[in-house]
Formats: C-alpha cells, sequence, structure tokens
C-alpha cells in the first residue's frame, strides 16, 4: 500500500514540474514577441493623442446630441470591426470611431508599459476631451471594448450620457487574479492558439489566421468578417494581461446612466447572456437585449434588428 501511494505522490510530482515547466515556456514563447514600431499606416484622418497618432473617423454631424464614439475590442483590432454595422445612424447622429494606440492602423511603439486598459481609458478620455470635444457622449464597447466602457464610465461619470456593451467581457475579463492569469494565462492560450513566432510581423499574420467565423450564428457566413482589419498580436497579449484584477462590483452599482447590453444567441458565454445577467445584476439602469439568429457581431448578423434596438437604447429612460 505504501508503495503505491509513494507511486502516486511522485507521479503528482512529475505532473506539477512538467506543468510549470511548460508554463514557463509558453509564457516565455509568449511574451518574447516584440511590440512593432509602426508609423499611423494609411490614416485617413490621423489625431495626435499623448505620443501616438491614432487612425481617426468621424461623420461630423452638426446635431447637438451627445455623439456616439465606438470603441472596438480585441484587444488590438480596429474600428474597422464595426464594417458598415453604424450606417444606420447616417444624418441622425455625430458618429466616431478610432484605433486605438497600438491597434489597426494606429501608430505602435515598442513601449511595454504604453499598453493596458487603464492607459486605454485616458486615451478614451484625451480624445473626448481634446478632439471630439464633447461634454457628453454615448460610449459603445465591443468585446473587450466593453472593458474600456465600464472602466471609462467609473473614471469619468460625469461625461457619459450612456453606453451600449455588445457581446462585451466584464470589466476585469473574468477574472480577478493579475498574478495568477500571468503564470497560467499563455498555458491555456498556447493550448487553444498554439505558439506563436518570435517576430512581431509573424505573429500578426500567424494570430489572424485565428479562424472568428466560429463564432458567427452561421459560420459559412465569412463574408461578414471580411475587410475588418487585424489584430495586433503584442497590444492583445499586452492590454489582455492587464485586465485581471478587482471586479469593482460597488463601483458598478454607483453608476447611474442607462446601459444596454446587446449579445447573440450563438457567441460565447464569456460574452454573452450571463455576462448580460451579471451586469444587469449591478448597474441600477441596465437592460438585456438577445439577438436569436447572431454570435458576436449582432450588428453584423442581425443588422435591422439590431438598428431598431439600438435606436430604442438611444431614446430609453429607464424608470426611477
Amino acid at each position: 500500500m505504501r508503495g503505491v501511494v509513494r507511486f502516486v505522490l511522485r507521479l503528482v510530482a512529475v505532473v506539477v514540474v512538467c506543468g510549470a515547466g511548460f508554463a514557463t515556456y509558453a509564457s516565455w514563447r509568449y511574451h518574447r514577441v516584440p511590440r512593432a514600431e509602426r508609423a499611423c499606416e494609411g490614416c485617413q484622418t490621423p489625431v495626435s493623442i499623448g505620443d501616438y497618432i491614432l487612425d481617426y473617423h468621424d461623420t461630423r454631424h452638426p446635431d447637438t446630441l451627445p455623439p456616439v464614439i465606438l470603441v472596438h475590442g480585441g484587444p488590438g483590432h480596429s474600428a474597422l470591426s464595426f464594417k458598415n454595422g453604424f450606417d444606420f445612424l447616417a444624418g441622425e447622429r455625430r458618429v466616431v470611431m478610432y484605433d486605438q494606440r497600438g491597434s489597426g492602423r494606429s501608430q505602435s511603439r515598442d513601449r511595454a508599459g504604453d499598453y493596458s486598459v487603464d492607459n486605454l481609458v485616458e486615451e478614451l478620455e484625451t480624445l473626448r476631451r481634446e478632439v471630439v470635444r464633447a461634454d457628453r457622449v454615448v460610449l459603445v464597447g465591443h468585446s473587450f471594448g466593453a472593458a474600456i466602457v465600464q472602466r471609462y464610465a467609473i473614471a469619468y461619470p460625469a461625461h457619459v450620457d450612456r453606453m451600449a456593451l455588445v457581446g462585451g467581457v466584464r470589466l476585469n475579463n473574468g477574472t480577478p487574479s493579475h498574478l495568477l492569469w500571468r503564470l497560467v494565462g499563455p498555458m491555456l492560450w498556447s493550448t487553444v492558439l498554439g505558439l506563436p513566432p518570435a517576430t512581431s510581423d509573424a505573429a500578426d499574420d500567424w494570430f489572424n489566421r485565428v479562424p472568428d467565423s466560429t463564432r458567427l450564428f452561421e459560420p459559412a457566413r465569412t463574408d461578414l468578417l471580411k475587410e475588418t482589419g487585424v489584430v495586433r498580436f503584442a497590444t492583445w497579449r499586452d492590454v489582455s494581461m492587464s485586465a485581471p484584477g478587482p471586479a469593482r462590483e460597488e463601483e458598478l452599482r454607483a453608476l447611474e446612466m442607462p446601459m444596454s447590453f446587446f449579445y447573440g444567441a450563438a457567441d460565447s458565454p464569456y460574452t454573452s447572456k450571463p455576462v448580460g445577467d451579471y451586469l444587469c445584476g449591478l448597474v441600477p439602469h441596465c437592460r438585456s437585449v438577445e439577438f436569436a439568429r447572431s454570435g458576436h457581431w449582432p450588428f453584423l448578423e442581425e443588422p435591422d434588428a439590431f438598428a431598431k434596438a439600438f435606436r430604442d437604447f438611444l431614446t430609453w429612460t429607464p424608470a426611477n
């Protein structure tokens, strides 16, 4: 009997050592990819925010209503991911889109400390104050952009007229421990994605070969995701690593602006109904809206239904 116990203990020790070794190796492979030094590539209307030149798009509709700012996800993706999903607002509202630092077409620098979710919150505030120049705005956060929008609403509630999260993540991406995620995150990523090549450009190419079409209600409709930009691997890695931490539930409970959570029934549970139920259980004036034939992009998959729901959101006055 003692021999069996010793064998089991040795086996457990071997598994632990091998697991720790692979976790260390995966972490090294993920973190060795450098951040690229890139100019603002093909930027039609570049704007300067701090030390970065960002790609910026603005319909400049001359109304007096709070403008709508679209905050893309990824992290590291692009405003191109919205494609034509908000064209229905043309002639109705001012709509602003931009690529965050190190994302899409915007400038990228090889500076590690610049790529965090909190820095992206401050970037959004500078954009609102110095470029959009609106006292109050409507924020739309898609996917990881929802984490930026929630944190912004906590930091600058007076400037948020209302906010919409579309296929959004939780504020901390559902991970409470920053240290634990830094240790095991790359290992978990590697089981799904594999291990990235060493250079920035090669890692971008490798990362963007992962098919997103599996998150569509109809995976065959890959045409919906054409020309929606690329995700920058190093930005995705660094900002993702910065997200874990406290859930900040008491701060979410203190928010007073209207909030809607839009999600596709076929989306991942990490960006759909469970997240909407969780957030609407915290934020006082929150409602959750499901799109039965959508996955992660209801504004592309069910454009008419989404346009109607979003217009309703813009005029919705919650009951006290």
